[in-house]
């Protein structure tokens, strides 16, 4: 929509006294390329396109969203058909347009040919590592986004994403026995996507996936446990990170709430979430309410610090913006939500922490889980894992689960190393899926609930 035809909507969204009006503009293109049985397997195609429309009265949100531009105006007409109260605001007036962009390398159709030959080499590759890989499965995708906010306090920007992320699914098979490891890697960009040293990620991957063809069943107890760097990030994400958003303590639905400047967590632990940081998969430069994102310290040597805070939920907060308001798509209304949130790096050695331990767990990738923020209780299955026997690395295990509660768990971290890993993935909460990147090092916890199918 042109800035007169904007103008002019935001303006009828307040017409019968809302106390806010937003509209959300949006134009989304992805592009997946499928590589399955070594060779090309598919491209698909798929685009987005459309607008919605946000008031307010209170803490009252009506929202609706269509992708027929000729509908706008029945769609506020319905909106604002909830609200009847004395006008609050008159002829607001909307800044120029705020142009915004993290420049990359875009892909072109012209170069599919260059994503078919990565994608054979890092078939070759990986099949080249062991005569137990059964299949090897290859996806890339593209994802750029062209959005454009306005609302009542006359903001008037746009800014033009985009995002790249790969993931190889390694299948293995011995006789009757099977397992899968996997490898995934995020960016903000395109075709930098291609740039990443994968060496590393291939071979360790292998090795999960030969280990865990022969696991033994985990042992269960409460026992300490280390939770490998990058991908043991999800368990703080999950488990703490949604109980600090506005969406929840704002109404009392988390653990954390009215805990600000209390102290939560160990000594050790110091979160940030910063949706600044350079090419990384949850970064933009405007939130989806047009806020500057930033560094935001979360927690801070154990003391809560902060909530991940969104203009509406943030009414009965009264803290500072912190540019985390989110969303999937023109078709849900943003909340606060999380962008890249990682552990602050400490000074222990792994070493150290595995020969502290004669008898524990190590955890090195984890899978799917359910947390309640209200309560804090989580559940976790370890994807790869390892026991741990008079301070030496064991036998790979399968079955384990990570059983406790937020709070605990910030409390019982007992070690942080000076290793470092982001991992990127898609967090799904009340305003869809988005982007994160989220980052530790490694950690031992001094102990938690280890289920498992066997003891010891």
């Amino acid at each position: 929509m042109n800035r007169e035809t904007t103008e002019r909507l935001i303006n009828k969204l307040l017409s019968t006294g809302a106390d806010f009006s937003e509209i959300y503009e949006e134009k989304t293109e992805k592009k997946t390329y499928g590589y399955l049985d070594s060779k090309l397997d598919k491209i698909s195609y798929s685009s987005i396109d459309g607008v919605g429309l946000r008031i307010a009265k209170n803490n009252e949100i009506y929202y609706g969203s269509t992708n027929n531009i000729d509908e706008v105006d029945a769609l506020a007409d319905e909106l604002i058909s909830n609200v009847n109260e004395p006008i609050i605001y008159k002829d607001i007036k909307l800044d120029e347009l705020e142009k915004n962009e993290m420049k990359c390398n875009l892909i072109k159709d012209s170069e599919e040919s260059i994503i078919k030959e990565y994608m054979s080499s890092l078939d070759k590759k990986v099949r080249s590592k062991d005569s137990r890989i059964s299949q090897v499965g290859i996806t890339i995708m593209f994802d750029n986004k062209d959005i454009t906010i306005a609302n009542y306090h006359g903001l008037y920007k746009n800014e033009k994403r985009h995002y790249a992320c790969a993931y190889i699914h390694i299948m293995f098979k011995d006789k009757d026995l099977n397992s899968t490891s996997y490898i995934s890697w995020h960016i903000n960009g395109n075709l930098e996507l291609l740039d990443k040293d994968l060496d590393e990620l291939i071979d360790n991957a292998v090795k999960y996936g030969i280990d865990k063809l022969y696991a033994k069943n985990c042992v269960g107890k409460v026992m300490p446990v280390i939770l490998a760097k990058g991908e043991g990030a999800v368990i703080f994400h999950e488990a703490c990170g949604h109980a600090m958003e506005a969406s929840a303590t704002s109404k009392n639905q988390s653990v954390l709430a009215g805990k600000i400047g209390e102290k939560v967590a160990s000594d050790k632990v110091t979160i940030i979430d910063d949706g600044s940081l350079e090419k990384k998969w949850g970064s933009t430069i405007i939130d989806d309410e047009g806020i500057p994102t930033r560094k935001n310290i979360m927690i801070e040597n154990g003391i809560l610090k902060n909530n991940f805070n969104d203009e509406i939920n943030n009414r009965l907060l009264n803290l500072e913006l912190t540019g985390s308001s989110r969303r999937q798509n023109y078709r849900f209304a943003p909340v606060s939500r999380m962008n890249n949130t990682y552990l602050k790096p400490g000074t222990d050695k792994i070493e150290d922490m595995i020969k502290s331990i004669d008898f524990g767990l190590y955890a090195v990738e984890l899978g799917g889980g359910s947390v309640d923020t209200e309560t804090g209780k989580f559940n976790f299955a370890c994807d790869t894992a390892y026991m741990i026997r008079d301070g030496k690395i064991a036998e790979c295990v399968k079955g384990a689960t990570l059983i406790g509660n937020a709070l605990d768990i910030l409390k019982n971290v007992e070690m942080v190393s000076d290793d470092f890993a982001f991992t990127g993935g898609n967090c799904g909460a009340s305003s869809g899926w988005v982007h994160v990147t989220m980052g530790q090092p490694t950690i031992k916890i001094s102990n938690i609930l280890v289920g498992g199918e066997s003891d010891d």
